[in-house]
């Protein structure tokens, strides 16, 4: 219970917080107490006179009687009246200690503020190699969050939890949207680098390993601290749309002055993404002080088709002097559903393919530590969506309407400076709504060149994935 044996603010604050605990009257702490009143109606309370008084004892419990009138005069929110204060972001530097304070943030304010939405989605998996242990793996946990600073204003991330213990940010940007031309995006970007980066979340690929390109080549997900624009040059009415995005980056880091090498054979890129680690050079730091470049251009001539053209320049070792050059291009097209004989139904038909090659300088240096030379590689997909109709009408608690299949075929190719790695994969995967999947494929894997014996191990893999 509240005691009345502290003087000033410093117990009017502590009758309204404490008494609002254990009420448990659901006040809001975001709701902002105007100082004023603070300085002018609490002090009687705190000083045992006035109607805050209980018989003129100043060491009396607070009582509900006075806990309700202290919320009526302060204007407090009650969770279900659809009452709102009238206290909102200007007002946070009123609370007691001023700017800085424990709820002195925008997004507390009661009716102002950001509105932040969070979301994610997870993946676990089953694995069973061809001459390894089986395992089941917690592989994603991956919350989103967003939220609408002003209407101009946008805000996102992910934040990446592998394993169950590894965390990293996997992108945190801000949007300053001005035209539909020309806006702005700064932070820890997703690179445009292909399509396959942009588009990684497990619930949307119907396979459970992501494309032998997007590991070693392309490698997923592949971010960057940067600043640049995107846009739409179309007009929303045209059928036609072109998108494009670009920005100014760190760039890779594959290489530094003590020896340490992150471009080789074995791993491709992988371990020289800007995220990572080298020798002396942090995450996401800079390792020779010299921007990159990435960007992208998309065409789409009808809704489910389009061509993708990318790049990403700048130079990877310490000392600035070798270049690291990608380019790459995607594609998709979509057959519509269609009816054969007038009566069975066939798809939607999904064809989608993406390449790659990365041009690696290498002077005396780079090559005397090992330096993986240019790598390259692509993939093939078909992804063909159906669902019996026997199976909806008979079934319908495990086969509602929206539910579907996919049966998959992929193929991929790897060449990384002579470690050379093909994979056939076929899959099948039910969903019984778009954003949640049970997944089971078997991958057929093939390794020629520098490559070891394990890349010629074959695998049954199975996943459940889903947004939330």
């Amino acid at each position: 219970m509240i005691q009345r044996k502290f003087s000033g603010r410093l117990c009017a604050w502590s009758c309204v917080l404490v008494a609002s605990i254990s009420f448990q009257s659901g006040i809001y702490a975001e709701d902002v107490i105007a100082q004023d009143a603070l300085d002018s109606d609490t002090a009687d309370i705190a000083g045992g006179s006035g109607d805050g008084a209980v018989n003129g004892d100043p060491n009396a419990p607070v009582t509900r009687e006075e806990f309700n009138r202290l919320a009526d005069q302060f204007r407090l929110r009650y969770p279900g009246s659809g009452e709102v204060t009238d206290s909102g972001l200007g007002e946070a530097s009123r609370l007691p200690g001023g700017k800085g304070g424990l709820y002195d943030k925008p997004f507390l304010g009661a009716g102002s503020g950001p509105s932040a939405y969070l979301g994610g989605y997870f993946d676990v998996e089953y694995r069973d190699p061809e001459s390894a242990r089986h395992e089941f793996r917690f592989h994603r946990l991956i919350p989103f969050i967003y939220a609408d600073i002003h209407e101009r204003i946008r805000f996102a991330t992910e934040i990446e939890i592998e394993d169950g213990k590894d965390v990293q940010v996997e992108f945190a940007y801000l949007d300053l949207l001005l035209v539909d031309e020309v806006n702005i995006r700064g932070g820890v970007i997703l690179n445009p680098l292909g399509k396959f980066n942009l588009i990684h979340d497990s619930p949307i690929n119907d396979l459970t390993d992501r494309p032998l390109l997007s590991r070693y080549v392309i490698p997923t997900t592949l971010r960057e601290v940067g600043l640049g624009s995107f846009g739409t040059l179309t007009p929303p009415e045209s059928q036609v749309e072109v998108k494009y995005e670009g920005y100014l980056t760190s760039g890779f880091k594959g290489l530094d002055n003590d020896g340490h090498v992150a471009i080789t054979s074995t791993s491709g890129l992988r371990n020289a993404r800007p995220h990572k680690s080298l020798g002396d050079s942090g995450a996401f730091d800079d390792v020779n002080n010299k921007f990159a470049g990435v960007g992208r251009l998309s065409v789409s001539p009808l809704l489910g088709t389009e061509m993708g053209a990318s790049f990403h320049s700048g130079t990877y070792d310490e000392a600035g002097d070798n270049a690291l050059n990608i380019v790459a291009i995607d594609g998709l097209v979509t057959i519509p559903e269609f009816t054969v004989a007038d009566r069975y139904p066939v798809g939607p038909i999904e064809l989608q393919a993406e390449a790659a090659h990365a041009f690696v300088e290498r002077d005396n240096f780079a090559k005397a530590q090992g330096v993986a030379d240019d790598l390259s590689g692509y993939y093939a997909q078909v992804n063909y969506h159906f669902m019996p109709a026997y199976l909806t009408e008979s079934v319908p608690l495990l086969f509602p309407d929206d539910s579907t299949f996919t049966a998959v075929y992929r193929w991929g190719h790897v060449n990384l400076d002579g470690y050379v790695q093909r994979r056939s994969t076929i899959g099948l995967n039910y969903r019984p709504v778009e954003s949640a999947a049970f997944k089971i494929d078997y991958q057929f894997n093939r390794g020629t060149g520098s490559a070891p014996n394990s890349a010629d191990d074959d695998a049954f893999v199975a996943s459940l994935t889903s947004y939330f």
